[in-house]
């Protein structure tokens, strides 16, 4: 059996009903992978504001005493976007609404260890 890579971990996150895109992103602000559909938007902005995200929560949880944040979900009338840590970088998931949270949440917990590996 081959082993698996990377963007067909990702092509099965993206099968979970309600995900449009998916972007990992490295702790620097580098886009490394994407898949779905992102339409016109700037990777480079996008990568960018999840590093300054997760700098700022990592920032705030240190302050707070607290452990590393294992999920941050944003949520607006038009947008969910959950960012999970994965290895050294962040996977952040895009979806239209939070209708289908649950079921991302549950693919992602089953997915991370196998996506850790190469990020």
């Amino acid at each position: 059996m081959a082993a698996e890579s990377s963007t067909e971990v990702l092509q099965e996150i993206l099968n979970v009903p309600g995900i449009k895109a998916i972007v990992v992103v490295g702790r620097d602000g580098f886009v490394i992978e994407t898949a779905g559909s992102l339409g016109t938007m700037d990777l480079d902005t996008l990568g960018a504001s999840v590093a300054m995200l997760l700098n700022g929560a990592e920032s705030m949880g240190a302050e707070m005493q607290l452990s590393a944040f294992n999920t941050l979900t944003l949520e607006a009338a038009n947008a969910m976007i959950m960012c999970t840590p994965v290895g050294d970088a962040l996977l952040v998931i895009l979806a239209p609404d939070s209708k289908t949270l649950g079921m991302i949440r549950l693919q992602i917990k089953k997915t991370i260890p196998r996506l850790a590996s190469f990020f």
